[in-house]
């Protein structure tokens, strides 16, 4: 665990009469609960985000390095002289953030974290650790050590030199290894940041969901693994392995479905029926030994693969024993032979035909895919270039993220932000999504490609066999024609593409035996990977009592702050998906229990309310928690007063961690009451001793002339 001492901003302007003339502001924090509280647009905002980008966590807003921040640290800010005054605007030259914090073995460090730098040899995406108090930073009289880790890079959560990597071990928590999809091993550390979402609520997109600024990293049902650590459930050992061992059994199950769909080839070049195929995949290898190939000889006849064989192998040494057929002895049955090959020629020219139809549309959805992932990853292209160009600030120098053609404002959101009540996608969040999409178009195109070409194969063997049924139509043509006491032409081309046939049998037959020993391989795997996930059981006992008491300590908290869309006995954590770990509502219809979301069954104000309650219990019960949250502006979607009331006085009351609360006051609530939010109902019942104000000025914003 962790808690924040204090936070710095220092700015160097180009009014400072030296290098020593700072301005930015100090705030100290204690233990317990801290409320920031001001009119809008002094200030809360710029703090908070502050504590994101000194932590390395502004990517939950949105945004990397100092783009995260607002343009008064990095850019211009203006200080009022009075009420009434413009006042006076400063340029910044070079900006800083200092964050205090302490560790429960009471160790103080101080992150240093560059905003706007004077030199290219400082960087924004590194942070500087000092190991001591703030107040021993500049003692001269004292060595400090102090080290520079990276953000925002890859491998920071496993890196010796990434910030990630350091702060966890800093805050005394391990972070486990988890199941990951977008990783080739199929593991990661379950990233810092994804912990940090279920810490920091923030203004714009944080009400909107539970964990909602939790970063796409390819962690396989990363809200769960975090609630699983938080919680300490034995669980998020046992579900990673389960989510690694279940994506090896779908690769197992799609590795059977190819195999079984090459059955159908087979039949196809050799007008046979495969039977006794299994629909699903089984571990019965008395099912698998029941595969056979069976032929049809009439309507009514069907019969096994031996027998037909032997009916070719008897009709070819049948030929062999005779001598050949004069034109004349074999003209009756040459024509009854020229008819049925006419008849079979024309059918499978027929057949030829469609099937190269549909094949000509598969190769026209193959381009078609190919050129919708050359627009994705030109998307995505785009995407990264977007967010060099922000991360730069290369649109503006000076800030004013306008468009240099037409002048009109520029934002990192892919829509307008105003009036839109509906949670927005980052350029990153987009990014992620692009990509998956590629990964999607390119499943796709594998898949199509091998179908294609196993259809090209056997359009290949198609028209060979429409060949065949020329060669011999010829033949038996020319036999016709010829001359009573010729040799009969069309018997030796039968007997030669009767020799063709078995060998095409035989290779059938090799065939169908080598895919049923890949289907045995395939069960063995299946089975094994069962027996695996048997035996890693259930979550344990120990689990469900530490979810009994965080869904005992969520009720309380929601219904104390106020919560009516629901009974109490219609609420609870769900234990299984969907919604696992989160609350829901449980539909009792004809006596069978349907867990619904909780969000879709409450009000907006309730589900805030949701969203307090369950931040709260995590902060409460987690056995792995950080020990810090924050809240920036509670007071959304028309609550009321006496619930934000509520919430003040149960934070107050949680003293071993800490809970920072940002709040306007005077803001109307839009509620049926036509309440605003007045700080001072608010901590009228909290003892002074368990909360700390922190009143931002009325007139003055928050950034000012700092005290040497």
């Amino acid at each position: 665990m962790f808690k924040i001492n204090k936070l710095r901003a220092e700015i160097l302007t180009d009014k400072s009469e030296n290098i020593t003339d700072l301005y930015g502001f100090d705030i100290l924090f204690d233990q317990g609960l801290n409320i920031i509280a001001g009119p809008n647009s002094r200030g809360k905002t710029t703090i908070n985000t502050c504590i994101y980008y000194a932590l390395g966590m502004e990517e939950l807003l949105g945004a990397h390095n100092e783009k995260a921040l607002d343009k008064a640290l990095k850019e211009e800010f203006t200080i009022k002289i009075n009420e009434d005054g413009e006042g006076i605007t400063y340029k910044v030259i070079s900006s800083k953030i200092i964050l205090e914090i302490e560790n429960e073995n009471k160790e103080i460090v101080c992150l240093e974290r560059h905003i706007r730098t004077s030199t290219e040899d400082i960087k924004t995406s590194n942070i500087i650790i000092h190991y001591s108090s703030f107040e021993k930073i500049n003692d001269i009289n004292n060595t400090i050590n102090k080290a520079v880790f990276f953000v925002n890079s890859r491998g920071n959560n496993e890196d010796s030199n990434g910030f990630y990597n350091w702060l966890s071990q800093f805050i005394n928590i391990q972070l486990p290894q988890v199941s990951n999809n977008s990783r080739s091993d199929n593991y990661s550390p379950l990233y810092l940041q994804t912990v940090f979402s279920a810490l920091f609520v923030e203004q714009t997109k944080g009400w909107s969901d539970f964990f909602a600024t939790m970063p796409f990293f390819g962690i396989t049902k990363a809200k769960e693994k975090v609630i699983e650590f938080i919680l300490g459930l034995n669980e998020i050992v046992l579900s990673t392995k389960k989510d690694v061992l279940n994506k090896e059994k779908n690769i197992i199950t799609e590795d059977w479905k190819r195999k079984i769909k090459s059955f159908s080839y087979l039949e196809k070049q050799t007008n046979s029926t495969i039977i006794n195929v299994p629909e699903e995949l089984t571990t019965d290898k008395a099912e698998i030994d029941k595969i056979n190939i069976q032929f049809s000889t009439s309507e009514d006849e069907k019969i096994n693969f031996s027998q037909f064989l032997n009916q070719k192998l008897e009709t070819v040494k049948d030929l062999e024993n005779r001598p050949i057929s004069t034109i004349k002895e074999n003209r009756e049955q040459a024509i009854l032979e020229f008819n049925k090959q006419k008849e079979e020629y024309f059918k499978l020219k027929d057949y030829i035909e469609r099937f190269e139809n549909k094949l000509r549309i598969e190769k026209q959805q193959f381009s078609s895919l190919n050129s919708q992932i050359m627009v994705v990853e030109s998307e995505i292209k785009d995407h990264i270039n977007l967010q060099k160009v922000f991360s730069e600030n290369i649109i503006n120098e000076n800030g004013a993220n306008q468009c240099p053609t037409c002048s009109q404002q520029v934002t990192i959101n892919l829509i307008s932000t105003k009036n839109i009540r509906i949670p927005q996608l980052t350029l990153e969040e987009n990014t992620n999504f692009l990509r998956s999409q590629k990964k999607i178009i390119e499943s796709s195109i594998g898949s199509l490609n091998e179908t294609i070409n196993e259809k090209e194969a056997l359009l290949l063997y198609f028209k060979n066999s429409l060949r065949q049924k020329e060669i011999l139509i010829k033949s038996i043509s020319k036999d016709l024609i010829a001359d009573d006491r010729a040799f009969s032409e069309s018997e030796v081309v039968k007997k030669l593409q009767l020799e063709r046939e078995i060998e095409s049998l035989r290779l059938l037959n090799e065939s169908v035996l080598e895919v049923k020993q890949e289907l045995e391989v395939l069960a063995n795997k299946y089975h094994n990977n069962n027996v695996q996930i048997g035996n890693l059981g259930e979550s344990e006992k120990e689990d469900e009592a530490k979810l009994v008491a965080f869904e005992t300590t969520y009720k309380n908290y929601l219904f104390d702050f106020g919560y009516d869309s629901n009974e109490k006995y219609q609420i609870c954590i769900n234990r299984k998906d969907p919604f696992k770990y989160l609350p829901v509502y449980i539909n009792r219809k004809d006596g069978i229990f349907l867990p619904q979301s909780i969000r879709i069954n409450s009000s907006a104000s309730d589900f805030v309310r949701n969203i307090w309650a369950y931040t709260l219990s995590l902060l409460n019960n987690g056995i792995n928690h950080p020990g810090v949250i924050m809240f920036d502006e509670p007071g959304q979607h028309r609550t009321n007063l006496s619930s934000l009331k509520a919430l003040f006085k149960t934070s107050s009351e949680i003293k071993e961690k800490q809970t920072i609360i940002f709040t306007s006051i005077d803001k109307p609530l839009h509620n049926e009451r036509d309440e605003k939010i007045d700080l001072d109902i608010l901590i009228e019942d909290l003892e002074t001793s368990n909360y700390k104000l922190i009143r931002l000025d009325n007139v003055h914003k928050v950034i000012g002339k700092l005290s040497s």
